[in-house]
């Protein structure tokens, strides 16, 4: 396989993998102004991917290599399809209920407090029970699982604080990476060095976890945000926060 090729293949699969990813975990509103612009950018991203492997792939590569990337690009779109339609059997949700007082933690806006992205509200925390079953209906692992106490949904990473930590650290994260991917390549193709197709590949397979969690992070930040800046500023006892986030 040819540098070209590797190159190909990475920016591809990555970024249908990534688009593929957030549309089917990510709940994206149906409405494009509520969409956040990464997320808009990832999806085009993938959809030019993807027309780019299935039309003019072979302008670029071997008719081996251009299959093979056709090929991936259809089954990561079919298992994401698969994914999507077992998210949705259990069929539509029922509408939203208004938020009671006593599941509010607090009415102003806080980013060191749990805030829950579906109920778009500081609510309290509360538990569920995860009971693991075998092919015979016997629990043979249980675990606690923080959810939000109005609506049971999933609570991890719900503090606006410490997400934008963790997109700050992923961002990083993901920069040197690349940077690796890059001094590699350079090394492989200009200098002949061989240990530099290794690396880039390596590299390649660690920045894709790391990009499909910085878009779960920016997801959640960017939520948080769009919230935020619909609530009335006299509101706020924290006039530094907006700033700061």
């Amino acid at each position: 396989m040819q540098t070209l090729d590797i190159v190909i293949f990475t920016v591809i699969l990555t970024s249908v993998s990534l688009a593929c990813g957030q549309s089917t975990l990510l709940n994206l509103s149906d409405k494009a102004d509520e969409v956040p612009l990464v997320n808009k950018i990832i999806g085009m991203l993938g959809l030019c991917s993807g027309g780019f492997a299935l039309f003019f792939s072979r302008n670029f590569m071997g008719e081996v290599e251009s299959v093979i990337l056709m090929l991936l690009v259809l089954a990561i779109v079919f298992v994401s399809w698969l994914t999507g339609k077992v998210r949705n059997a259990s069929g539509p949700q029922s509408e939203k209920l208004p938020i009671p007082d006593t599941a509010i933690s607090s009415l102003e806006p806080n980013p060191e407090l749990a805030w829950c992205g579906n109920c778009k509200a500081h609510t309290l925390p509360g538990e569920v029970t995860v009971n693991n079953t075998n092919e015979y209906g016997k629990t043979y692992m249980s675990y606690q699982r923080k959810v939000c106490g109005h609506c049971n949904a999933n609570m991890l990473w719900n503090i606006p604080s410490t997400i934008r930590q963790s997109t700050n650290w992923t961002l990083g994260c993901s920069g040197v990476i690349g940077l690796v991917m890059i001094a590699g390549l350079i090394a492989y193709v200009f200098y002949k060095n061989k240990n530099g197709l290794p690396i880039v590949l390596l590299a390649g397979m660690l920045l894709i976890p790391v990009l499909a969690f910085l878009v779960w992070v920016l997801y959640l930040r960017l939520q948080w945000c769009h919230w935020l800046r619909r609530q009335p500023r006299e509101q706020s006892v924290y006039p530094s926060n907006e700033a700061k986030n």
